[in-house]
């Protein structure tokens, strides 16, 4: 009996102690899923190192992430498996199908966010009411354009006038490729004199609608007095492909190359020394190589911390605080590229958006934790490397 008693009063003691102790959240709580089609690249891995290593270690979340995704039917997969892990939300870098992961987060009340990236303007129109559609944060339409024309600019004002581009996946109707060289073409044939057209259009709209009439195929052939001596489309990726990629960049009097992306991946190791590379991509290790080597001469790329923005708005709806347009609407806000034109510019922009010391640290997103829509958007839009080294 006197055992007994003696044991009693322990648990008691103890049940005394925990209640008197302060009440502490376990770090990591709130669940957030993340889609991903790429769990190898260095862009892949930047931004999972910004979640994972930074993010986690800030506020009270875990990230669950997805294996790498090759299909529509795998991520339905794997938001039915983190929805059972009870994630409150899903971050989708995969987008196979995003009309039916919108769709399926909606029916299970789960909120749904797209990271560096946006909905066509078609699919905006569908889901901007949904409630649990948090919206988008990325480059848009207009800024992919901005970009394909800022590149060939750069070229264009330093005299030159034989190009060549690489089109991605335009021949797939994909649209953020088709509005890169779009912008592309337009500075070619602002520059190409008073005659100056790419197959009779003129300007953004005119190209636009001249690439779809064209079956998504461009066209070498004059623009004026600018030259497009070369043009390598798609990602057949078989022998022939690649002795295509050599050739395009090999064409006598070819000054620079343009690529919507994979710059360095496809064309930098083939190109003649006098040729220059110019491409969209991301501050990975492997572009500053290629940078500091001089087979890259020109960077439009994402970086690691782009994606802060977007897991704050995705947290503020989990918290009952959503972000929502003056019409009540889903985010959809543009993001756009940090543009280096030197390996001293590309050094200057990664080691100023490293794990330790991202751009986008949590003393800069905590203000934006009770913002309004308007204030939150022009955060958004101050995407520079000096727009948001002036924020801190």
């Amino acid at each position: 009996m006197k055992k007994f008693k003696k044991i009693t009063a322990l648990i008691l003691s103890l049940v005394m102690v925990f209640s008197l102790a302060p009440c502490v959240s376990a770090k990591g709580s709130t669940k957030i899923g993340v889609l991903v089609s790429d769990t190898t690249s260095g862009e892949a891995l930047g931004f999972r190192s910004y979640y994972e290593d930074y993010i986690e270690e800030q506020y009270d979340v875990t990230f669950i992430y997805s294996d790498e995704l090759s299909d529509a039917a795998g991520e339905k997969d794997a938001i039915d498996t983190m929805v059972a892990q009870n994630c409150k939300a899903i971050i989708s870098f995969s987008s196979f199908d995003r009309a039916a992961q919108i769709e399926q987060c909606e029916e299970e009340g789960v909120y749904y966010a797209v990271a560096t990236g946006t909905l066509t303007d078609e699919e905006y129109e569908t889901y901007k009411e949904y409630e649990y559609y948090v919206g988008a944060i990325g480059p848009d339409n207009q800024t992919e354009y901005e970009a394909g024309y800022n590149m060939a600019k750069y070229y264009l004002d330093q005299g030159m006038t034989n190009f060549g581009i690489f089109t991605g996946a335009v021949p797939y109707y994909t649209e953020m490729h088709i509005y890169r060289v779009a912008g592309m073409l337009a500075a070619m044939v602002e520059a190409g004199g008073d005659d100056a057209s790419y197959n009779g259009a003129t300007d953004e709209a005119s190209i636009i609608a001249q690439i779809y009439a064209d079956g998504c195929s461009i066209s070498t052939g004059s623009i004026g007095t600018i030259n497009l001596l070369s043009v390598v489309e798609g990602y057949t990726m078989d022998d022939a492909w690649y002795a295509s990629c050599e050739s395009a960049v090999n064409v006598d009097g070819l000054e620079a190359f343009l690529a919507v992306g994979n710059g360095a991946d496809f064309f930098a190791a083939s190109k003649p020394d006098s040729v220059k590379i110019a491409t969209i991509d991301s501050y990975v290790d492997s572009l500053g190589e290629a940078m500091s080597a001089g087979s890259v001469d020109y960077l439009a790329g994402k970086f690691n911390s782009c994606i802060g923005p977007i897991f704050i708005a995705t947290m503020r709806a989990i918290d009952g605080d959503a972000l929502r347009t003056d019409d009540g609407y889903a985010l959809a806000l543009g993001q756009g590229y940090w543009v280096a034109t030197s390996y001293e510019e590309f050094e200057t922009y990664q080691s100023g958006d490293s794990v330790e010391s991202p751009a986008y640290t949590k003393d800069i997103l905590d203000q934006y934790l009770d913002a309004d829509y308007s204030a939150f958007a022009d955060f958004v839009a101050a995407y520079t490397y000096e727009d948001i080294a002036a924020m801190g």
